[in-house]
This record gives structure tokens, sequence and C-alpha cells, in this order.
């Protein structure tokens, strides 16, 4: 319930009630679910990794003697990360059943795309598993670490096409749309609009694909320095 309470009311609301007020298009929908359950599996992922980190080294022995086991420091970091890859994917695939059991005539999944989902779910745990590790092992108290994830938390959410596809912004300002591109859940909110959604996609396959694997490449380095500096003190 605390992975599927904060999605299940977005859903209910936006996709349901509002539509039927007409506030919103029926058909916003389409564009709401991919943004909702690429915001789920992120939060999923990062809030895990980094509330356990942050909470460990700060109250826990267990993380200690784990730091003595006849491990490299990445191997442990590299642990941690992948227990984000499968939040993310937990999460993520948590609300995509939701979605279709709540709009079934909206969304309908094939083996294919179901599989390529799942993958996006891994990068994505992977990706926000990373950057939740480096700001659990960075910023301490935990009471500090919680707010920082918050503040870097809160604009991923509402500008990282969540709630619009990427290139709707860019008749309004072409500074938001420039600065999308340097948030990692734009790419996953795209990549699941191609797949489930993709007459709403703002971005393609392709596109989606280089910014994750960027994404990756840059936030799994940051995580393990990040722990290993940490352990280190």
């Amino acid at each position: 319930m605390r992975i599927l309470g904060q999605p299940l009311f977005f859903l209910i609301v936006f996709g349901l009630l509002l539509p039927q007020l007409d506030v919103f298009m029926v058909d916003y929908i389409e564009i709401l679910v991919p943004g909702i359950i690429a915001m789920t599996a992120m939060l999923g992922a990062m809030r895990s990794v980094g509330g356990e980190i942050g909470i460990s080294f700060d109250h826990d022995q267990e993380i200690r003697a784990h730091i003595l086991l006849p491990l490299t420091m990445a191997s442990l970091a590299l642990e941690k990360i992948i227990y984000g890859m499968f939040q993310g994917v937990f999460s993520g695939l948590a609300v995509l059943v939701l979605a279709v059991f709540l709009f079934p005539e909206t969304f309908t999944l094939t083996v294919t795309s179901l599989v390529v989902l799942l993958i996006i779910f891994m990068a994505t745990g992977i990706i926000f598993g990373a950057m939740g590790l480096g700001i659990g092992s960075y910023f301490k108290p935990p009471e500090i670490m919680f707010e920082v994830m918050f503040l870097i938390t809160m604009p991923m959410m509402f500008l990282g096409a969540t709630f619009y596809p990427v290139d709707m912004i860019k008749e309004i300002s072409i500074v938001l749309y420039y600065f999308t591109f340097a948030i990692p859940l734009t790419y996953v909110s795209e990549s699941i609009r191609v797949f489930i959604a993709p007459e709403t996609a703002g971005l393609s396959l392709l596109a989606c694909i280089i910014g994750l694997v960027v994404s990756i490449l840059v936030f799994i380095p940051i995580g393990i320095w990040g722990f290993k500096e940490r352990a280190i003190k």
C-alpha cells in the first residue's frame, strides 16, 4: 500500500474523476499513466536505497559488519544498486497492473511490450537506486539526507515529462524544454509512453535509450563513489 497509495489516488482523481467533470480531456490518461508509472518506479528505488543507507550508516551496525566482509566496496555498493533495481521493477510493475485494471480499454499489453517495460523498469531502478545510494551516503544525518532527497525528487516529479510529453513544453518555454533533457526521469516517462501510448510519446525510442544509458553511466559511479567515501569515514 505504501507503493500504490499515491499513484492510486493520482489515477483515480486525474484519470477517472476530473475527465468526467470535463476538467481534463478523457484521453489525458494516456499521457498521465506512463508518467505516474515512471515516478513511482523512481521513488521506489531511490527512497528504498537512500533511506536504508542513510539510516544504516547513522544508527545500524549491520552496514558496518557488511563493510568488514571480504568484499570490495564497489561490490557492496553494486549490491545496494541491484536492490534498488528490484524495487524499481516491483514499483513500476505494480502501477502498470493497476493502470491496466482501471483502464482496460485504454491500455493493452503484448508479451513483447511487457518484456521491454520490465527492462525499462530495471534501468529505472539502477539509475535511481544509484542516485539514492549517492545521496544516502554523502548527506548526513538522515534528517538532512531526506530533505536533500525531497529537494531533488520534487523537480524531477513535476518536470520530468511526468504530466506531459516533453515536446509539448517547447512552445511554452525553450529553456524549460532543454532543462527537461537533463532530468533522467524524462527518458523513463517517454520510453514507457512509447510502448503503452505511442501516439503521445514526445521522444523517439532511440533518444530514450540514449538518455537511459547515459544516466546509468553517470549515476552508478557517483553512487559507488559516495558509498566508498562514507564507508571509509
